[in-house]
């Protein structure tokens, strides 16, 4: 019997771009009546998705430069245990992993280890399906398919993109990848929450609890990499040209789609006051203003670029050609 109210857990996974931090802002908004607690991973050294992240300021909380899925090392059961030291400022706990994690190893602390599942129990394991590019990457890497079947939750995004039937025929994909989980669909701000939080956990088995604590958050190392994806990192100082940055960046994706999995970056843009946000999943690029930029911060511009045999010598030309000229 366990000595502690644990935490609820909620896992957000997903390939890359599929949505997930949108999805994460609008699951803030609705449950808006209570304190959530948000760990962001990202695969790259540049952290993007926390400055995208809208009303977790407080409780928000990078792990960069690495997929946790790969190394649970000392910083996450350090920050697990830190924010249990701060438990009364927060309600539950989400983590939105790397669109490359393996679940299955994010959940495994909460599932496994000897100490953590007194502290924190995990909840659901939502898994975002972009319903436009969910065939491809199944068929190109493992990391999808990983996804998909360890979650108790498939919910079908950009259904905007794709013909009815389609959805249909993902669904059935979808039931004989992971038969156990629920299988829904949603876009923007129009998420199934109510049926998402009343699903029970079917895909894993739950936790048994040990008989006796063996220390708070020991510490369980695990290791795996994703050999084929690479992730390049850029920081700039020099404001972009927008008009010559949207033109090479489309034109290259559209050379390079096949390659390019992920592209999120916020740019600082001559002669605009707030920062520009640039996102692209595949080919299909979207540009959109963000916040302004706090005053007295350096407007630095970074981008993050996700994929195969990237070389970071032809991106850092490329970005470069986009600064803006002097005359």
């Amino acid at each position: 019997m366990t000595t502690t109210n644990p935490k609820q857990v909620t896992i957000i996974t997903g390939f890359l771009g599929a949505g997930k931090t949108t999805f994460l802002n609008a699951l803030i908004a609705y449950k808006k009546k209570y304190k959530l607690a948000v760990i962001e991973n990202e695969y790259g050294q540049e952290g993007i998705d926390g400055e995208l992240v809208i009303g977790a300021d407080k409780n928000l909380f990078e792990l960069n430069n690495g997929c946790l899925c790969c190394t649970l090392n000392d910083d996450f059961y350090s920050l697990l245990e830190v924010l249990w030291n701060g438990k009364e400022d927060f309600d539950e706990l989400v983590i939105e992993t790397t669109g490359i994690a393996n679940p299955a190893s994010v959940a495994a602390p909460f599932l496994t280890n000897a100490s953590v599942p007194y502290y924190y129990k995990l909840k659901l394991v939502i898994c975002l399906v972009d319903a436009r590019n969910v065939e491809q990457q199944l068929s190109e890497t493992e990391e999808a398919r990983n996804q998909i079947s360890f979650s108790d939750i498939l919910l079908i995004t950009k259904t905007d993109t794709v013909e009815a039937d389609e959805i249909m025929r993902l669904q059935k994909l979808l039931r004989a990848i992971n038969p156990f989980a629920v299988v829904l669909s949603g876009n923007h701000d129009r998420y199934p929450f109510d049926e998402i939080f009343n699903t029970p956990r079917k895909a894993v088995i739950q936790v048994n609890l040990p008989s006796k604590k063996t220390g708070t958050f020991a510490v369980q190392h695990q290791r795996h990499q994703h050999h084929d994806l690479v992730s390049l990192s850029f920081n700039f100082k020099e404001p972009f040209d927008l008009q010559l940055l949207s033109h090479r960046l489309t034109v290259f994706l559209n050379f390079q789609a096949k390659d390019v999995y992920r592209v999120k970056g916020i740019f600082n843009v001559y002669n605009y006051p707030q920062k520009l946000i640039i996102q692209s999943v595949m080919n299909d690029l979207a540009i959109k203003p963000g916040e302004d930029w706090a005053p007295g911060t350096e407007k630095n511009s970074r981008i993050v670029f996700i994929g195969k045999n990237l070389q970071a010598n032809g991106f850092e030309k490329l970005l470069k050609q986009c600064f803006h000229r002097y005359n």
